[in-house]
């Protein structure tokens, strides 16, 4: 289909409706910062930030009919369509379609990946780059017939609902283990099946910090994988932003993983973070850095790696851990000392390994999970694409 090529300033304007902090107007309107809505979903989450933001600052009025664009940032490509009345923080700019175009259409056209790189070849400002309106405004567009932004948008919206649920059934198998560690045995600390314990330093044969050697992108010949905070913070081994660095013999048969070793996070801003365990399983030649610690078990050890992994996420542990952490210019810090304290209780071998195989068919279907939301994830940008290519 051969469609009309124009201006984004030809389908909509900036409809900047200033509202000063005295305005009467304001304090009775929800208030929506670029914090609030969520990166390429364009959904609110007002569980980040303030909800009544800044009492000194101007914000902006929109409505039911506009689309809202955060200039701030724009790589985070954050472009919401509310459904509600409101104020919105000046980082955001509330544009209106002109009637001939549909308002979830001219979202789509925002939240394209070439839009992105448009605005970002003319971002100003370089710790918080902002997008130059005027250059946004000037970008080419498709605009085809009404009704076929309407067609498009519906195939869109259905790519984005499977996106979503399979977003949120791998939450929720991200939950269940730790439900499954309470149910089974019931809370590490209080430990209401009056097990025997053992403090970590008893089952633990090796302690050991990361090489600070400095990590690169890109493999190189002698180089070993490291993994790193961002590898490890979700629970389990990931090896998504997978970096390298080239070892010396020594270093390298030091820090090299083995399958059942523990890495802890030993130091992180967010106290969310620190101390949070996960068991590399890989076939993979992998070191680790310096911010993370392993703990690898002795022959025989009366715990599983699996029920010290869960364990280590619950929060009634995790303030154990947490209380007996130090904060140096801004970061939250544990040490090997901290880790061999920690005591847990030892369940019976047999629950164990049923504890064990349950995550592990929990953690087969989180993968199968992962696979579909990456696929559902890439139809979307594909169909984006394809459907919002056109010639002149």
């Amino acid at each position: 289909m051969t469609v009309p090529i124009v201006p984004l300033g030809e389908i909509c304007e900036m409809d900047r409706q200033a509202l000063r902090p005295d305005d009467p107007l304001a304090s009775g309107l929800p208030f929506v910062g670029v914090e609030h809505v969520e990166s390429g979903s364009g959904a609110f989450n007002f569980d980040n930030g303030s909800r009544v933001g800044s009492q000194k600052s101007s914000t902006f009025r929109f409505d039911e009919r506009h689309v809202l664009y955060s200039k701030l940032r724009p790589y985070l490509n954050k472009v919401a369509t509310p459904d509600f009345v409101g104020r919105c923080s000046t980082e955001l700019v509330p544009l209106l379609p002109k009637d001939s175009v549909d308002r979830e259409f001219m979202a789509c056209l925002l939240r394209r990946s070439e839009t992105v790189e448009h605005v970002m070849s003319s971002v100003t400002g370089s710790r918080m780059p902002r997008t130059d309106m005027n250059e946004l405004m000037s970008l080419s567009v498709p605009l085809p017939p009404h009704d076929e932004q309407l067609r498009i948008v519906r195939i869109l919206n259905r790519a984005a609902r499977i996106e979503r649920l399979r977003t949120r059934a791998q939450d929720l198998l991200e939950e269940f283990i730790p439900a499954l560690f309470v149910r089974m045995f019931g809370d590490p600390v209080e430990n209401p099946m009056g097990w025997e314990t053992v403090r970590l330093n008893e089952v633990v044969s090796e302690f050991r910090y990361g090489t600070s050697k400095k990590s690169r992108d890109a493999a190189a010949d002698g180089s070993l994988p490291v993994l790193r905070i961002p590898n490890v913070v979700s629970g389990a081994i990931n090896l998504d932003g997978l970096k390298y660095a080239i070892l010396e013999a020594k270093e390298q048969q030091r820090l090299k993983m083995a399958k059942g070793d523990l890495l802890f996070v030993r130091t992180n801003g967010n106290p969310q973070y620190v101390g949070r365990c996960s068991v590399f399983d890989l076939d993979l030649d992998a070191a680790f850095a310096s911010y993370l610690i392993r703990a690898r078990l002795v022959d025989r050890a009366p715990l599983s790696p699996y029920v010290i992994g869960a364990a280590m996420g619950l929060p009634s542990l995790r303030s154990v851990l947490l209380s007996l952490a130090r904060t140096t210019a801004g970061n939250y810090n544990i040490n090997i000392a901290n880790l061999r304290k920690i005591e847990l209780p030892v369940p019976p071998i047999k629950k164990q390994k049923k504890f064990v195989s349950l995550i592990a068919s929990s953690k087969a279907r989180m993968l199968l999970c992962l696979q579909a939301s990456e696929l559902a994830g890439s139809l979307r940008c594909s169909l984006m694409h394809c459907l919002l290519d056109y010639e002149e």
